[in-house]
């Protein structure tokens, strides 16, 4: 049995989705785009630009974006813009999703054709997805999926939030809750996921019974320290919540990683937690800098498999992102055919066994276990 833990469908990604508007949508991927790994490049050449075009390159947050750039969606996988007399595109989704969009039938004719045999749909605001959208995915195709649900991580102490995660989980039956610390930047990283006013948030979280899968690598604050820091309040996190499994999504980032490619000990700390299990998704993270197989990924998988074991590991793939950077075949095969030193049952547990555990064995609309009385 094989799963991808890390997918996506998504309809037409300029739509409204869950913001008041398609503008304040696009707005809102503008920032996700202005620092991106990928880099934004000119349309006359497809040189790399040399300086930031969609925001002033020093204040954090929707607060340093450019307003006189027109952002928007194009097509074959691109945004587009102009900025200083000079036209630009960021390649964010791969040139062959030419209508922007990635239907559940487009990812069930992927996974059918390498043999996958479930996944588990993210969330990602930026998609455009509501949880009426995902909750339709996976009435549909059942057998197949298990998807997610997001609130605005800014707005999560409002009632109005804890209300929707109840919903979501109960009525429309979505099994996990996708956090993404990058929601912080309407405060401009003022708010963070463990101050107090989020605890009741956080309570119904654990009375709910789903996995989070966190994603702490920030888009404009992607310094070691920066990455260290949340980690720490990662770690104080979840051992306040026991109860609650964690997934830590997108790898180790490389600004994760100490100057001398090592994974600190207090990263160490952190994955050993009971509660945490961690994503392999090193295409997406470094694809566009390496080359397949990506051996460079090697070293960093073998570290923590030794250290970890396999009940710790998660395959995933990022579809159909990481087709920017190589073949859904290729996200896996890296794993599966090149980690030689992964003997074949605990393979088998990295591909599939662990994420059917955490994501398909629960009962849908029901809690997964009785409510625990908690303090953090």
């Amino acid at each position: 049995m094989i799963i991808d833990a890390h997918a996506h469908c998504f309809p037409y990604v300029g739509n409204v989705g869950e913001f008041a508007s398609a503008e304040e949508h696009v707005r809102y991927w503008q920032e996700q785009i202005s620092t991106h790994r990928q880099g934004a490049r000119r349309v006359r050449d497809s040189a790399l630009a040399a300086k930031p075009t969609l925001w002033d390159g020093k204040t954090t947050g929707q607060a340093g974006l450019r307003k006189d750039v027109n952002f928007h969606v194009a097509r074959h996988g691109r945004f587009e813009w102009e900025a200083d007399g000079e036209k630009y595109f960021h390649q964010y989704f791969p040139p062959t999703l030419d209508d922007m969009e990635a239907t559940p039938s487009r990812m069930l004719a992927q996974m059918q054709y390498l043999g996958v045999d479930k996944a588990l749909i993210h969330f990602g605001r930026n998609y455009g997805v509501t949880d009426e959208y995902l909750a339709q995915v996976r009435a549909q195709h059942p057998d197949k999926f298990r998807c997610c649900t997001e609130v605005d991580e800014n707005r999560a102490n409002e009632d109005q939030q804890i209300e929707k995660l109840t919903r979501a989980v109960e009525e429309l039956n979505l099994s996990a809750l996708y956090f993404s610390n990058n929601g912080f930047s309407d405060s401009n990283f003022q708010n963070a996921f463990d101050q107090d006013k989020y605890l009741p948030f956080w309570n119904e979280v654990a009375r709910l019974g789903i996995p989070v899968l966190w994603d702490i690598r920030f888009m404009q604050r992607a310094t070691h320290a920066d990455y260290l820091q949340e980690a720490k309040r990662l770690h104080r996190h979840i051992r306040c919540f026991p109860q609650t499994h964690n997934v830590l999504t997108h790898s180790v980032p490389r600004h994760a990683l100490d100057a001398d490619g090592r994974i600190p000990e207090d990263l160490w700390a952190l994955f050993a937690e009971p509660n945490l299990t961690i994503e392999l998704l090193f295409p997406i993270l470094d694809g566009h800098r390496w080359d397949y197989p990506y051996a460079e990924a090697q070293p960093v998988i073998r570290v923590l498999y030794d250290r970890l074991g396999p009940t710790k590991l998660l395959w995933g793939s990022d579809m159909p992102n990481v087709e920017r950077n190589c073949t859904y075949a290729q996200s896996l095969d890296y794993l599966r055919k090149y980690s030689t030193y992964i003997p074949a049952a605990d393979m088998g547990m990295i591909l599939g066994t662990n994420a059917d555990k955490i994501y398909f064995s629960r009962p849908l609309g029901k809690l997964a276990a009785k409510p625990v009385a908690m303090s953090a």
